[in-house]
C-alpha cells in the first residue's frame, strides 16, 4: 500500500467513526454549538481556554447550551439556569462526578457501610452544628501551627508553596475535631492528611482522554488498580491504625466498664463509636478499616477545600494593601474585647473580614463547578423552555455566575468586599455572610446538596486569617495581586511566594 492509500484509509476510518459517534440533538434541546474538528468536537477549544470559550458560547447561543467534549454531549448552564439544577436535586443526581473522579470507590475499599445522606447529616450536625464547642480547640491548634510553620519572622521571610504550609495548619484543627485531640499532636497524622489531599487532587486533575472511546473507559482505568487490591491511600490507613487504634481500644474499654456513666468525647471519632451502625466491642482490622473509610473521606473534603480557600484569601489580602488597615483594625478590636480568646460570637463580629472572604470566594470560583449533575428523569425543561433528555450530564459554568453583572453590577470585575454590606434607610447595617447559599455565588453549591460543612470551614478560615493578620505584615513578593493558575476548568492559587514580617 502506498502512503497515499494508507492516508486515505485513515481518513475513511476517522470519518466513519465520526459518523457513528456524531451526537444527535433533539428539536427542543439546548443548542449544540457548531464545531470544526470531527471526533474531538469542542475538546481542543475547551481545554485550551475554557473560560473564554464558554463565555463566547454563552454570548452567541444563550444558555443552557451544549458542547461535544471527549466523545459525549454535555450541557452547560450559566447565571440564569444554574440554580435550577441545584434547586431540583431530586431530578439532577450529583454522582456523575464519579465518572472522572471515583473517590467513593477509593474509600469503599475500606468501609463496610456507605451512605452519602448519613455522612451529610453527620457533617452538618456533628461538625458545623457544634462549631461553638470546637472553637477554643481550633484556636489552640492554629496558634500552635502558626508558631510551628511560620515562626517569629522578625525579619521579612518568604514562604513558597503556601498552600502546602496552610494545609498543614488546617490539618491540625481538622484532626482535633474529626479524630481526637490526641491525634492532632501526631506529626505523621498531620502530614498524612496533607499528602492524602494532594494525591487525590492529582487524581482528579488527570484529563479523561480515554473518554473519546467510551465515557466510562477513563473511570474504569482509574479504578483498575483497585480491582487488583492496590489503593493509593493504603499508607494513610496504616498511619491511622497505628495512631488511633490504641485510642479506640481505650474508649471501648471505658464504655464497657462505665456503661451509662461514660461521658462521650466531643469529636467525630467518638460519635461513630457510639452510633448504632458502628458499635463494636473489638477494634479489629475490619472495624478500623471501616472507621478509616468513614472518617477520611470527610478529612479529604475538609483539608482540600479549606486550605484552597484560605490560600486564595491570603493572596487576595497580601496583594491589596488598600484593605489592610480597615481589616486589621477590626481584628485588633475583636482581639482586645475577647482578651485573645475567641468565641463563635467574636467570629460573627468579623463582618469586614467575612465580606472580604466572600469576595475572595467569588474571585477564586472555578470556571466549571466541581460537581457534575446527571438528569435522572425522562426529561427536564428549563424555565426558558429548552429540554434535556434523561442521562444528560449538566455542568455548572460557575465563573459566569461569580462574574455576572446581573448580580454584581458594573463593578463586577472589581474586588470590592463592601458589596456584601447593605446600609438600610433606618441606619441598620447588614451583610450577606460568606456561609449564605444563594444563586449569586455557587462556592458551596445549592439546594439540599449544599456543602454541609460550610459553617465550620468559614469559621476555620476566619479564625486563621484573624491570627495571621494580627501577628504579621503580609504582602506578595511583587507588591501587587499575583495571577492565579488555570488547570483546565480548575483555578489554583498563585505559585509565587508570600512575605511575612512580625508586626512587633
Amino acid at each position: 500500500m502506498t502512503y497515499v492509500e494508507i492516508f486515505g484509509l485513515l481518513l475513511f476510518i476517522v470519518f466513519t467513526f465520526h459518523l457513528i459517534k456524531r451526537p444527535r440533538i433533539g428539536a427542543n434541546e439546548p443548542p449544540l454549538v457548531p464545531y470544526r474538528y470531527p471526533i474531538i468536537g469542542h475538546t481542543y477549544d475547551f481545554y485550551r481556554n475554557s473560560a473564554n470559550f464558554l463565555q463566547n458560547c454563552k454570548e452567541k447561543y444563550g444558555e443552557p447550551f451544549s458542547l461535544y467534549i471527549l466523545g459525549s454531549v454535555r450541557t452547560y448552564t450559566g447565571d440564569e439556569t444554574s440554580y435550577e439544577v441545584f434547586r431540583n436535586s431530586d431530578i439532577f443526581d450529583n454522582s456523575a462526578t464519579l465518572k472522572v473522579f471515583p473517590i467513593v470507590e477509593i474509600f469503599d475499599q475500606f468501609r463496610q457501610f456507605n451512605s452519602p445522606e448519613f455522612r451529610t447529616r453527620v457533617v452538618h450536625e456533628q461538625i458545623s452544628g457544634k462549631v461553638n464547642i470546637y472553637t477554643s480547640r481550633m484556636q489552640k491548634e492554629f496558634l500552635s501551627g502558626i508558631e510551628k510553620y511560620f515562626g517569629d519572622c522578625k525579619e521579612p521571610k518568604v514562604f513558597r508553596n503556601i498552600r502546602n504550609t496552610l494545609g498543614l495548619m488546617v490539618a491540625k484543627p481538622v484532626a482535633n475535631v474529626i479524630l481526637c485531640e490526641e491525634a492532632a499532636q501526631f506529626e505523621d497524622i498531620i502530614t498524612s492528611f496533607v499528602m492524602l489531599e494532594r494525591e487525590l487532587t492529582y487524581m482528579r486533575l488527570v484529563p479523561p482522554i480515554l473518554s473519546f472511546i467510551s465515557p466510562s473507559l477513563h473511570t474504569k482505568l482509574l479504578k483498575l488498580p483497585l480491582k487488583f487490591g492496590w489503593n493509593p491511600i493504603s499508607q494513610h490507613r496504616d498511619i491511622f491504625v497505628k495512631r488511633c487504634k490504641p485510642i479506640v481500644e481505650e474508649r471501648l474499654r471505658q464504655r464497657k466498664e462505665l456503661g451509662e456513666k461514660y461521658i462521650p468525647k466531643e469529636d467525630l471519632l467518638d460519635f461513630y463509636l457510639n452510633d448504632p451502625n458502628f458499635k463494636t466491642d473489638v477494634a479489629d482490622d475490619k472495624y478500623m478499616n471501616d472507621l478509616f473509610g468513614q472518617l477520611y473521606e470527610i478529612v479529604f473534603a475538609s483539608v482540600s477545600t479549606t486550605s484552597r480557600s484560605l490560600s486564595f484569601a491570603l493572596f487576595d489580602y497580601a496583594g491589596r494593601p488598600e484593605l489592610w488597615d480597615e481589616i486589621y483594625k477590626e481584628q485588633l478590636k475583636i482581639h482586645n474585647e475577647s482578651n485573645g480568646i475567641l468565641t463563635t460570637d467574636d467570629i460573627q463580629k468579623m463582618v469586614k473580614l467575612d465580606c472580604f472572604l466572600k469576595e475572595s470566594f467569588r474571585y477564586s470560583s472555578d470556571i466549571v463547578h466541581l460537581i457534575v449533575h446527571t438528569m435522572t428523569k425522562d426529561s427536564y425543561t428549563f424555565s426558558n423552555g429548552t429540554t434535556i433528555p434523561k442521562g444528560r450530564d449538566v455542568y455548572i459554568f460557575a465563573k459566569d455566575t461569580a462574574f455576572s453583572s446581573k448580580f454584581y453590577g458594573d463593578t463586577v470585575h472589581d474586588f470590592q468586599p463592601k458589596r456584601h454590606i447593605t446600609s438600610n434607610s433606618n441606619g441598620e447595617v447588614v451583610h450577606s455572610p460568606a456561609t449564605k447559599v444563594d444563586r449569586s455565588l455557587l462556592t458551596f453549591g445549592g439546594g439540599k446538596h449544599a456543602c454541609p460543612g460550610r459553617v465550620f470551614a468559614v469559621n476555620e478560615i476566619k479564625m486563621c486569617l484573624h491570627k495571621l493578620i494580627l501577628r504579621y505584615h503580609i504582602r506578595t513578593e511583587s507588591g501587587k495581586v499575583d495571577p492565579t493558575i488555570m488547570k483546565a476548568t480548575v483555578v489554583l492559587p498563585p505559585a509565587s511566594g508570600l512575605v511575612l514580617k512580625n508586626r512587633n
